[in-house]
């Protein structure tokens, strides 16, 4: 296995990335930055940051790492969730959020040092109440993990811990549907 390191990579770069290689997502709009893991000559991995849909969150000065996506390559995912915490940290973030549906089982969070504080309830609609048609939004309904990271963190939740462990490895995710029209005219340009 080749060693893993830091790759530069900028929004649309991991927004191609994201729409080829995510399991069950599609590429966000937009992000504030994004962080990339590579064998020094390819991306593997991704991680994008931006600000939380949630307006609460956005209200207590959170980040979102609203997209990881990989090739499967081992230990990448926690690169690059430690690279983008680093990388908020260093822009004046003190609290990052970020959500997986539960059954997944967050190893690469908890490689990186994030911790899980809660569970959602079952919706489409993510943290907040307002419904929004996004990319992606209503593919994956379904009861969500809050994983947390940084000084001013919620606290880990023993109960959410415990919760998340014993559902690891049993969600079903759904096919993610066609991919998106702009990602599918630059995928016929490159060909």
């Amino acid at each position: 296995m080749s060693r893993l390191v830091l790759m530069p990579t900028n929004i649309g770069e991991a927004r191609k990335f994201v729409e080829k290689h995510h399991s069950h997502l599609h590429a966000p709009v937009s992000g504030l930055c994004a962080v990339g893991v590579g064998d020094g000559a390819a991306l593997c991995c991704v991680a994008i940051l931006s600000r939380p849909v949630s307006r609460m969150l956005q209200s207590q000065g959170c980040a979102e790492v609203i997209r990881v996506a990989s090739d499967g390559t081992e230990h990448a995912a926690s690169k690059a969730l430690g690279a983008i915490a680093r990388a908020a940290l260093a822009l004046g973030y003190r609290r990052l959020v970020s959500s997986t549906l539960l059954g997944e089982a967050g190893t690469s969070y908890r490689a990186a040092g994030w911790w899980p504080v809660a569970i959602g309830e079952p919706t489409t609609r993510g943290w907040d109440s307002h419904p929004r048609a996004t990319a992606g939004s209503h593919v994956q309904p379904g009861q969500k993990v809050r994983w947390e990271f940084g000084p001013d963190a919620l606290p880990r939740d023993a109960e959410v811990d415990r919760v998340v462990r014993e559902h690891a490895g049993k969600v079903q995710l759904r096919p993610r549907p066609d991919g998106m029209p702009l990602f599918a005219m630059i995928g016929e340009d490159a060909q």
